[in-house]
């Protein structure tokens, strides 16, 4: 850490930002979360499918019959923090998920609800769409729904991503 830590001063002192370090996610959702854990969600209509294995953000996408909606969990390197003070959502609460601070936000532009739940070193994020064309027509439904899975998952999530 002093060796970063030095760098960085390095950098600066020559007039040129420092860069961040972005941490490596290891936990990815298709392979962490276990098949009995999707099926108490009810998001098991079809095995996930990863729409991301980068470093710093693996997703994973599920779907769900009754009602008909897709949810997209992501373990992304980004901090708590940066999620509540980012321009990209509207946080609409902060609450707890299994003992673990977590936000619930509309995504800016009206068109999906984002749960945010903080685990080092950085945040699992459950997200569901909403449109007059889907199931859930408003933010609330589907932030309501993005919680329950949250919730329903929260038994499961990780130590450490």
């Amino acid at each position: 850490m002093a060796t970063i830590v030095g760098l960085s001063g390095c950098a600066e002192s020559l007039g040129r930002p420092a860069e961040a370090v972005v941490p490596e996610i290891a936990f990815h959702p298709c392979d962490g979360l276990p098949h009995e854990a999707i099926q108490a969600a009810k998001i098991d209509v079809r095995a996930g499918s990863r729409l991301s294995d980068e470093p710093a953000n693996r997703s994973c996408s599920y779907r769900s019959r009754n009602p008909d909606y897709g949810v997209v969990i992501s373990a992304i390197a980004e901090t708590f923090t940066s999620v509540e003070s980012s321009d990209r959502f509207n946080v609409l609460r902060e609450t707890e998920i299994g003992g673990r601070s977590a936000l619930v936000s509309d995504f800016r532009g009206g068109s999906a609800c984002t749960v945010s739940v903080a685990i080092e070193p950085g945040i699992l994020e459950f997200m569901i769409g909403y449109s007059e064309l889907e199931d859930f027509t408003t933010v609330g439904a589907a932030c309501d729904q993005a919680t329950k899975v949250a919730t329903t998952l929260a038994p499961f999530f990780p130590d450490h991503l």
